[in-house]
Parts: structure tokens; sequence; C-alpha cells
């Protein structure tokens, strides 16, 4: 691959990284995964607020925040502007009857579980994290801090319970309650928030308003509760809920106002209603135009990288057609098949060379007589060096002269030799060398052609999928931006990688896809079908590069034993390397030994460096957050 396909896909994965943290939520749930409210008001205008929050993810404990009275609130004045909010007379007095615990999480969480026996803590002056069923009390302004202690191990509910008194105001033709059930500081994310309201005693003509993001909605349930609903609730969101009722429902509140409030209550939240519908169509309108536009853009760039893959296709094409190629296509070494093959080179490249050494009897195998399983010495043999390759010159360079002393090398010595950081520079800089000359030598065989211009317009089309990312985030569609840049990856992946052959290149292509048809296949053919036994050692240096060394290996040797060889008397067809490649599978060992050469040089590399340093239920209404009440809180 080359240098600028990688830097495009680290520029990707960088994207991703950046990205990924934003779509948590939707690939993997939130922080908080549920949190249920339940206010019942009482017949002397407070109300007893009881709360379950189910946590995910690793924890000591939760801290919550309640407020019973908000700062921002402005002196109550008498005048009916006050039913808007930000008035001291939707505010509590004080709050108490303070409780907190736990209850077994036993799976899907309800307003049932409200019933069910709680493991109350016990109040604490301090705790420490990883203490359980403990909690501290404070209080700040008109605030009582709370800090739960209770591991996530424990796999545990959080349970709260405490009254606000004086929280409901009486009016001259009504009562109402207008408060805020989650204050503006609770700090994660909710997957699913509800709030229920009890009412004392039954009212058929209560009205009920929920306040907030516009994806809630709540509705009444029967005659005298209500429950409204959030799938998703974000961090610093406030919620409030605003309930008129009977006013003989809470005979003996002392808040009262001396308005008379019904009717301008409903005016004013039908007001703020009909202004949230127009912000509900508008995000509407704008989530439809984003689908519609998201989708062509897909099925463009779906459509531009199915033009570069027949691009690719049609350049393959080639009038060689035949099933099996039992000859070698060319006589370049393993190294230019791997770069024919994955306009790469890799270790495969330098193990197959080194294979090839063996072949040519440049290097013979002993097998070393010691406990060690499967450890050879390469011995190096009389041999011409103009007959050697640059690129086997590196190879030999590396594993004899580097690695080893000269004359010979011990393939489990070369851990050892590459853990030391001036060795690892030496054998990296020949490892390199190789890499750049087997480059070289591929890209003088002419196999690619130029990459079409519609590669670079596929890619630059895919990554406008950037900006579709952006406003579905933007517009908290999460979920659609996740997807979009998911098949941007996944497209620019695809258009880079492709390669379009030239006609050299393509009959080069298709000639060594049918060669290894063969190998692949050689228990297929009987013996008098298959090469003579001197080219099967040549069959596995390629069949390396080729990925099919294993099985053919296996192959031969079951092959083997029927083979006239009488012939060529054993010595004849190279013991130094059929012999132990075929009973002993010593290529393994050196793709072991390779590999373990460069990944040790690299770790030993790496390892030296320093670093530095209407209100008969419906959707809810903005605003939440403007009455009484709230507080926040999250996890420690």
């Amino acid at each position: 691959m080359s240098k600028n396909k990688i830097s495009i896909i680290i520029f990707i994965a960088i994207l991703v990284i950046m990205f990924l943290p934003v779509g948590f939520s939707f690939l993997g749930g939130e922080p908080t995964d549920k949190f249920l409210s339940e206010i019942e008001i009482l017949d002397n205008g407070s109300i007893k607020v009881r709360e379950l929050i189910k946590m995910n993810g690793e924890y000591n404990g939760m801290e919550r925040d309640v407020s019973y009275a908000s700062y921002k609130n402005k002196p109550y004045n008498g005048e009916i502007s006050a039913i808007e909010g930000n008035s001291d007379l939707y505010d509590g007095s004080s709050i108490t009857d303070v409780r907190v615990g736990s209850i077994s999480d036993d799976g899907e969480l309800t307003f049932a579980d409200f019933n069910r026996d709680v493991n109350y803590f016990d109040e604490v002056s301090y705790a420490s994290n990883g203490e359980s069923s403990k909690y501290t009390y404070g209080t700040f302004m008109n605030e009582v801090n709370l800090k739960l202690f209770n591991p996530s191990d424990l796999d545990e509910i959080f349970y709260i319970e405490y009254t606000v008194t004086d929280a409901v105001v009486v009016h001259e033709d009504i009562a109402e309650l207008a408060w805020n059930t989650l204050g503006d500081g609770y700090r994660e994310n909710i997957g699913d928030y509800e709030v229920k309201v009890v009412l004392p005693n039954s009212d058929s003509d209560y009205r009920v308003w929920l306040h907030g993001p516009l994806n809630g909605e709540i509705e009444r349930t029967n005659n005298k509760e209500a429950v409204g609903a959030f799938n998703f609730l974000g961090a610093y969101n406030p919620v409030s809920v605003r309930l008129i009722f009977d006013k003989s429902l809470v005979p003996n509140a002392t808040k009262v106002s001396g308005l008379i409030a019904k009717d301008a209550i409903i005016d004013y939240q039908t007001e703020l209603s009909d202004e949230a519908n127009k912000e509900r169509e508008r995000i509407q309108r704008q989530n439809m135009i984003l689908l519609i536009s998201s989708s062509v853009w897909a099925l463009i760039a779906i459509s531009l990288a199915v033009g570069v893959y027949l691009r690719e296709k049609k350049m393959k094409k080639t009038a060689f057609n035949m099933e099996y190629f039992r000859d070698f296509p060319a006589s370049y070494g393993p190294e230019v098949l791997e770069y024919l093959l994955d306009k790469n080179v890799t270790e495969k490249s330098l193990s197959a060379t080194i294979l090839n050494l063996i072949y040519k009897k440049v290097l013979k195998v002993e097998v070393i007589d010691r406990k060690l399983k499967d450890d050879y010495k390469l011995v190096l043999q009389d041999y011409d060096e103009a007959s050697l390759t640059e690129t086997e010159k590196i190879a030999l360079n590396l594993i004899i002269n580097e690695i080893g002393n000269s004359k010979e090398v011990v393939l489990s010595t070369i851990r050892k030799h590459c853990s030391t950081l001036s060795n690892a520079n030496n054998v990296m800089d020949l490892y390199n060398d190789f890499i750049r000359k087997s480059k070289s030598l591929g890209k003088s065989e002419k196999f690619f052609a130029t990459t079409p211009g519609l590669v670079a317009f596929s890619v630059i089309f895919s990554l406008l999928g950037l900006v579709l990312t952006f406003i579905s985030f933007a517009l908290d569609l999460s979920w659609l931006g996740i997807i979009i840049i998911i098949l941007m990856i996944a497209l620019i992946i695809f258009v880079i990688t492709r390669k379009f052959y030239t006609k050299k290149g393509a009959e080069h292509y298709a000639k060594w896809m049918a060669h290894k048809k063969f190998l692949e296949d050689f228990s297929r053919f009987n013996e008098k079908e298959l090469p003579e036994v001197t080219l099967w050692d040549k069959y596995l240096v390629y069949a390396v590069v080729l990925d099919c060394a294993d099985k053919l290996s296996k192959e031969m040797e079951l092959k083997m034993p029927n083979m006239d060889t009488s012939a060529t008397t054993y010595v004849g067809y190279n013991p130094y390397m059929t012999h132990y490649i075929i009973t002993t599978n010593i290529y393994s060992s050196i793709n072991s030994g390779i590999h373990t050469a460069v990944a040790s040089s690299r770790s030993s590399i790496a390892a030296s460096q320093s670093s530095s340093g209407g209100g008969f239920g419906g959707g809810s209404i903005g605003g939440g957050g403007s009455f009484g009440g709230g507080g926040g809180g999250g996890r420690f």
C-alpha cells in the first residue's frame, strides 16, 4: 500500500477516534441507563419524591444534588406574569425526610419497583471509594447534597427519597404544581428518563404539561396520575412538570397566590406548545432533508465504488484463461511476486527469499540435536555471488552476517540478538533496505497502471460525508452520523485499495493465480501428472508468498513416498531443502524467525524512545428549569 493511501487511512482513523465518543451512546448505551422519578402530591401542599437511578459502566457511587428553590427566581410580586416562571412563588420551603438506599437489579426497571424492599444506607460523615451502603449528607444554599457510596460491582440500583415542603401553589381558582424534576446540573446522559406525578385524589379535569427537550411526551394515565418520558435525555438538560388541579385536593396547603390563574396558565402553556410544535415541524423538515441528502450521497458514493470496481475488473481481464498453470509464470523472486499481488512487500518475502537461498544451495539446513523442538541451523555454503539478486544479497547479509556469525545462524538465537538497541537498529536498517529494494524491483516490472482519476474523485466525494456527519450530530441524529462515517470509511478504504494492472501485470497476475490453484490442488493430481521432485522445493518458495505453503507441504509429504527419485538419487533433488521443508516444516521456523527478528527489533527501538508530555397530555415544551426545585448529580 502506498504512503498516500496509508495517510488517508490514518486520517480516517483519527476522525473515527474523534467521533466515536460522540456516537458512543448509540453504540453502547448511556452512562445513566434509566432514571425514574415519582412525585406524590400531599394534601398539605408538600411533595414526596422517590427516585430510582440505574447506571451503566463502572463507578464507586453517585452524587445527587436536590434543590427546593432556585437562586435565579425573583421575588413574587403578586402579578399574573409570575405564572411564566422564574418566580419564587414556585419554590419550596425546605427538604425533609431524606432517605437513600438501593434495590437489586432484576432486569427492566419500572415504577412498580418503588414497591420493592429497599436496602437503606447508613449516614456517615465520611466514606471512602469502594465502601458500600453508606452516604454523606450536606447542604449548600437551597440544596441538599447527597453522596451515595455503592460500587458498580454490586449491580444495584440507587434509591433516593425526600419531601419538599410548600411546593404546591394555591390560586383563587385552582391549585398548581410547577416543579423542576431534574435540574441543569445532572452531568450524565440518561437513556430513559420518566417522571410520574400522583395527585392526592382523582380529578377528571386536571391538566399537565412537560417542559424540557422536545423529544419528551407526557400523558394522563388516569384521573390521578400522569407520566412523562424522554427516550433520551442529554446531560445538563433540565426537566419540569406543571399541573393544575382542583384545589380541594390540597385542603391543608398554605402557600397562596391571590391570583385567578387557570385561564392565564392554559393560554400561556398553549402559546408555548404552539411554539414547540412549530419547532418540531422545523426539526422534522431538517431531518427529512438530511435523510434525503444522506441517501443521495450514499447512492452516489456506492455507485462510484462500483464504478471503480468495474474499472479494476476490466483492467484485470486477460486472454489467459487456464485453470491450472504448472510452470513458474516468471523468473523473478518471491518479493516481486508479493509486490504484484499486494503492491507491497512484507516479512513474507524476506522469509521466502531465505528459503530461495536454501533452494539455490547457498544455505544448508542442519537440525540441532537439542531438547528445543524444531530448532535449526542455517550454514553458509560456497556460492557464486554473481548468481544472487540484490535482494538475496541483503537477505543473506541480514541472516548470516548480522544475526549470525558470518558462517552460520541458529534460528532460536534471533530474539536474543535483536533485544539490544544497536543490533535492533542494524537489523531494521537491513530489513528496510530489503523492502525498499524489493519494491523498486516490483515497480520496475511495470505491473500497475496509473490510478484512474475516478478513484480520487470517489475519495473526495466520499469525504463529503464528513459534512453530513457534522450536521447529523448537530441535529442530535447521532445514529445517522455513525452510519455515514462507517459507510464513508468503508467506501474510501475499498476504492483506494483497488489495484489497476497493466496488460503485463494482468497476465502475470492471472498466471500466478492459476499456479496457486495448481499448488492448492496438488493432492488431486496423481504422481505421473506431477512435476519432477527437483521442482518441489521451488514451489514451496513461492507458496509462502501465495499463502498456501502449509497445505502444500502436507500434501507433498504424503506424495513423496510414491514419487520416483531413482533418476535423481535423493541428493539430486537438494536435501538441503526438500527433505527438511517437507518433513519438518523448516519454512515455518524461518517464517517465525524472521517475524521474531523484525518484531523484536521494533520493540527494542520503541522501548528506547522517550516521551513528553392543552394540558391533557402531549409533547414536551421547551424551557425546562424555569420553576422551583431541580438539582443535579452523576457518578464518582
